[in-house]
């Protein structure tokens, strides 16, 4: 499928221009992960999509920026944004990190597990990957076929 960063800069724009995205107002909410580990959500997107299925697949990536301070980092993340979310089955993401630590946090639902796979092979992951320290980068893809994942489930999702 899709990942052309080209392609989905000008998807993300018609997107943004037909109002078929949502930001919700969670910033510097804090989550606990399931390994107990704490962030602070900084962002949080959804894209209106009421003619689809539910997302199948969740995508979840930690890595620490080299080189760049948190607040930095934060600005940052606009710049992929505007290219992933017209991505082929994107759906929605939470940006989250870690200020003790440095450490940040990506969760993305996305259409089927295809769509998240072809994302760990796209240049937004490639650039974020190179732009990290190397053993900080982590990504793991879940599957969402019978129960949706809590961080998108706001009737069970634990944010303070």
């Amino acid at each position: 499928m899709n990942t052309n960063p080209l392609l989905g800069l000008f998807k993300t724009i018609f997107l943004l221009l037909t109002f078929q995205v949502n930001f919700h107002d969670e910033k510097n909410k804090s989550v606990v992960m399931e390994d107990g580990v704490r962030f602070r959500i900084f962002r949080h997107v959804e894209l209106r999509a009421p003619n689809s299925s539910a997302p199948q697949a969740v995508f979840v990536v930690r890595f620490r920026p080299r080189n760049m301070t948190v607040e930095q980092n934060i600005r940052f993340s606009l710049l992929p944004l505007m290219i992933f979310m017209g991505f082929h089955g994107f759906r929605e993401k939470f940006w989250c990190v870690n200020d003790e630590t440095g450490l940040c946090q990506g969760v993305y639902a996305w259409q089927t597990r295809e769509d998240a796979e072809n994302y760990c092979k796209s240049i937004a992951m490639r650039f974020m990957t190179h732009r990290s320290y190397p053993e900080s980068v982590s990504f793991k893809i879940l599957d969402q076929s019978r129960e949706k994942y809590w961080m998108f489930d706001t009737t069970r999702r634990e944010i303070a």
